[in-house]
């Protein structure tokens, strides 16, 4: 049974329970069964990449590439990968996916921007792939009637890079009712600072041919709207959408359509903290705080959560909350992709079909190859970590003046309520011509833990002595770091052991330097990862390999508390040579994302074998002719190939001894040589043959020396 809360119907703000019968997995399949109630949270492991979804692989990629866009579509490069859910005749399963700006063989190098041979504000791909383990496949693209082999822009840009008109249509959503499509596309005007853009509107799209062709519809959003950017949902008649403003520092909103209203802009509900307001845009509040972009949500029905993705800008990760209301309740935030593994990281599209178990298949793109790649990550039952400082981007302050919980901590400081924020709306400013002034705020945290303070500050010119740091219950600085002028809001942070206190104070202040001023904006302060993954060998530790033989390393498995199954990530120091006798370490290593390495894990290989080997071993008399038994005199030569199978050089004597058949040595020839290790010579010896010899032996082997003729390898026999 899912149960999801959605707390009203139309504007009368009463609370509505829906019931919605869905059939769960059995827990026959080696899932492991989910908690009952709404009162646990998921968290995810670090997403791996799975494949490339666009363009041409790069020189040492190793990721599948199914789809060849360059080849195919004329699609070089390209970024987000909306996916939903387009299936409008159940006998034909399938997912749509659009691009925004898109390029052919002219791009430039490095990421989007217009002006590029070939661009297209947008693109869209169409997937009937249900296997995702190894890579998303496309069936077709929408194609260009009129230019083969080259996909189209499908809702229609004019292009103007002016910075004043219609710069570029970007998607940012979509959703299938019935036989319609939708898309959520944004009208670019221009495009700002980094992490920021400004819209002329955003507009829904519609297609009734099965994407081949788009109308746009006239249900407009305003350039400062809440919703220029957006992620859809389906549930009981209604698609609801996830807004933000254009840019990546807002909060999210959220409204509704009933299925057959999604043109009607009038007829749109929007979430007011305790309802829903029809038609007053202005009535939403936030039901995700800043920074969020590029979001996507899906139900998860295996879990019974909704689950989001998006990318937190102050974080540089693309973070995961889930929830059991669409409304309020969503977790804290667990990161699951880094940019510290991905340069330049940004998306995190969830795929449609794949929300039924554990996993979690998303579309990411990379700004530096501008392009689109699969990830996958593992959902769990888990606490994320939660931001211990309160009220970390100001949002909550109702008034200039600073109030709990942060303290004006000394000087003069307040709270701007305009457009001076990183993100959302709010931020804190200090600003004095003398003295020490700061900021503080008291918080709670567990005694001997390694923990990381964030925070972002922007200052004037002359700022020459800020400190961003926190303090003992005592007072005593426990870790600070100096910072001088920031022409920009840049990011401060500082990494300490609580000790033994269970309470800090963290402050962010200076000491003026003149007419001097701070502000700051968005912090963070969350429990360090100190606990290394574990390494697992599969296969035995001691392995034996004989001399020649294959070797096959069965490698190892690692697993991490935080990051999930690392397995792909070891790294193995050393190496087997199986035609050098001797033992072999392998040392297995890995990290986590925070830097933590495992105990590396050791499997010896030991090559076995002989130290030296004789092999083509031949005997020939005076004429050189090749013989198969001793002669009764004349002169008898031997030569046979010798190789030095250990890993060192070896100073080697090839004997041929001829003995009586007292077993008395009657004659000897020898050649000494020195070999390096895995060297392999031919040495050549002989003697001339006494007249007599019933029941000689001849023999060639390698000895310690022609004065030690003890054998200390194969023996060559000729009677």
């Amino acid at each position: 049974m899912k149960r999801i809360t959605l707390k009203a119907i139309g504007s009368t703000m009463l609370a509505t329970t829906f019931m919605l019968t869905i059939a769960m997995p059995s827990f026959a399949d080696g899932l492991p069964a989910p908690k009952d109630t709404a009162a646990f949270e998921l968290t995810a492991s670090k997403a791996m990449k799975i494949s490339r979804v666009t363009g041409a692989s790069r020189e040492g990629e190793t990721v599948p590439n199914p789809n060849e866009t360059h080849t195919h579509y004329a699609l070089t490069a390209t970024d987000l990968g909306i996916m939903w859910d387009a299936t409008s005749d159940n006998g034909s399963k399938k997912v749509m996916v659009a691009f925004g700006d898109s390029y052919d063989d002219g791009w430039g190098g490095f990421g989007g921007g217009g002006n590029g041979a070939g661009w297209r504000s947008n693109l869209l791909a169409i997937s009937e792939d249900a296997e995702l383990s190894d890579g998303l496949t496309f069936s077709s693209m929408i194609m260009n009637e009129n230019k083969a082999g080259y996909s189209k822009e499908i809702i229609s840009s004019a292009h103007n890079t002016s910075g004043s008109g219609d710069f570029t249509a970007i998607p940012t959503a979509g959703v299938t009712v019935g036989t319609r499509h939708y898309i959520h596309y944004m009208q670019i005007k221009n495009w700002g600072a980094n992490g920021r853009w400004n819209t002329n509107f955003s507009e829904i799209a519609y297609s009734d041919d099965e994407g081949q062709n788009w109308t746009k519809s006239g249900a407009k959003w305003g350039a400062t709207s809440k919703f220029a950017q957006a992620a859809y949902v389906k549930d009981d008649g209604y698609v609801y959408m996830f807004g933000t403003p254009a840019g990546r520092f807002d909060s999210a909103y959220l409204a509704r359509a009933a299925d057959q209203d999604m043109l009607l802009k009038e007829q749109y509900e929007y979430w007011n903290g305790t309802g829903w307001s029809k038609n007053n845009e202005a009535a939403a509040v936030a039901v995700v705080d800043a920074p969020v972009s590029e979001l996507s949500v899906v139900y998860n029905s295996y879990y019974d959560k909704w689950i989001m993705t998006y990318l937190n800008e102050n974080q540089y990760a693309i973070v995961m909350r889930s929830s059991s209301s669409l409304t309020e309740g969503w977790s804290d935030e667990t990161e699951i992709v880094t940019g510290a593994e991905y340069p330049g990281l940004y998306g995190g599209f969830i795929h449609p079909w794949t929300n039924d178990g554990q996993d979690l298949y998303m579309l990411m793109s990379e700004w530096g190859p501008y392009n689109v790649f699969l990830m996958h990550a593992k959902l769990d039952v888990g606490t994320p970590d939660h931001n211990l400082i309160a009220d970390p981007s100001f949002e909550k302050q109702a008034s200039g003046t600073i109030s709990a919980p942060w303290t004006l901590e000394e000087g003069k400081g307040g709270i701007d309520r305009a457009t001076l924020s990183r993100a959302g709306s709010n931020n804190v400013w200090l600003r004095n011509s003398a003295g020490w002034n700061a900021i503080a705020q008291v918080v709670d945290v567990e005694a001997n833990t390694e923990y990381l303070l964030t925070g972002f500050v922007k200052t004037s010119q002359n700022n020459n002595a800020g400190y961003f740091g926190v303090r003992d219950s005592a007072g005593g600085i426990l870790k600070e770091t100096k910072f001088e002028r920031f022409d920009n809001y840049s990011k401060l942070s500082v990494r300490f052991n609580s000790g033994s206190n269970t309470q800090v104070k963290i402050f962010t202040g200076m000491h003026t330097n003149g007419d001097t001023w701070i502000q700051a904006d968005d912090y963070s302060l969350l429990p360090v990862d100190t606990a290394p993954p574990v390494i697992t060998l599969l296969g035995g530790a001691a392995v034996e390999v004989p001399l020649g033989g294959a070797f096959t390393d069965e490698g190892a498995s690692a697993v991490d508390s935080k990051d999930g199954d690392l397995s792909h990530k070891i790294v193995v120091e050393g190496s087997v040579d199986q035609s050098i006798i001797g033992t072999y370490p392998l040392s297995y290593k890995v990290s986590d994302s925070d830097g933590n390495a495992a105990v590396p894990v050791i499997r010896t290989v030991k090559v076995t074998g002989a130290e030296y080997s004789v092999s083509g071993v031949s005997f020939k008399d005076a004429d050189g002719k090749v013989i198969r038994k001793l002669p009764k005199k004349g002169f008898v030569t031997a030569s046979a190939n010798v190789r030095n199978n250990t890993g060192a050089a070896k100073t080697i004597t090839l004997v041929a001894a001829l003995y009586n058949k007292k077993g008395e040595v009657e004659n000897v020839s020898g050649v000494t040589k020195s070999l390096v290790s895995g060297a392999e010579e031919t040495f050549i010896g002989g003697f001339k043959m006494p007249g007599n010899n019933s029941g000689y032996i001849l023999k060639v082997f390698i000895a310690n020396s022609l004065n030690d003729l003890q054998s200390i390898s194969d023996v060559a026999i000729l009677n």
